[in-house]
């Protein structure tokens, strides 16, 4: 089996990438707060589900770089 490492500018972004998916998916629950007038008490009692949608976002990039890096090997540079 082959050793892989993976350097600490990948996992910064990894970090920085899966920040950014939570923070949407704040946006996203504070949006629907606003949208449906309900208490702000929501912002706090859905965490749970904010928390699945960020980790639905950050899916959502990993298709979308492994079908970029994909389209790359295929049609990229030789």
């Amino acid at each position: 089996m082959k050793d892989t490492l993976i350097t600490a500018s990948q996992k910064k972004r990894e970090i920085i990438i899966a920040l950014v998916c939570l923070v949407l998916a704040i946006l996203v629950n504070v949006g629907a707060v606003i949208y449906y007038h309900t208490s702000a008490f929501e912002l706090l009692s859905q965490m749970g589900f904010v928390v699945v949608i960020a980790v639905c976002f950050y899916l959502l990039t990993v298709a979308a770089r492994l079908l970029w890096k994909a389209v790359k090997i295929l049609f990229g540079k030789k």
